[in-house]
């Protein structure tokens, strides 16, 4: 009986992996990959212009993770799929404005490229957000409710 527990031991002290034989492996250059076989690369911020447009356009899947309005500048920390070719963006805004005070436009991301790649893509969209203002006046404030989130992001022109 003391003989096979001690055989089971060593059965079980031998099989152990060791961090010398695990499959994590970290490249040299720009692409690391983990575990999981996830390859993260940077992607570079993106710059477009918004624009009053038709808001029934057909649009690929996108996320908005985090949004910010610096100036007349509109942040987006965006997430999609793809990885096989490059990726364009659309912002854009409903030519109806509420009347209200202040007045609120609807406006809409819409991602066009068509990517059958798998990756999960994030990175930053900056939209000059000029052409939504309510009037090109300093300090004419407007609310943009953008589709896919909740609440209201309020643009004073500049």
């Amino acid at each position: 009986m003391k003989g096979l527990v001690i055989f089971i031991g060593i059965c079980v002290l031998f099989s152990c992996k060791t961090k010398q034989n695990s499959d994590t492996t970290v490249s040299q250059n720009n692409n690391d990959v983990i575990d999981s076989g996830i390859t993260e690369r940077d992607h570079p911020s993106l710059n477009i212009e918004a624009e009053i447009g038709d808001m029934t356009q057909e649009s690929k899947n996108v996320q908005i993770l985090k949004s910010k309005i610096e100036g007349n500048h509109l942040n987006l920390k965006i997430g999609y799929s793809g990885g096989c070719t490059s990726h364009e963006f659309q912002f854009i805004g409903s030519s109806m404005i509420s009347k209200s005070l202040p007045p609120i436009r609807t406006v809409r991301l819409v991602h066009l490229t068509d990517d059958t790649c798998r990756e999960y893509i994030e990175r930053e969209l900056v939209v000059d957000l000029k052409q939504l203002a309510y009037k090109k006046e300093e300090g004419s404030t407007i609310k943009l409710k953008i589709q896919g989130l909740e609440g209201f992001l309020i643009y004073s022109y500049q």
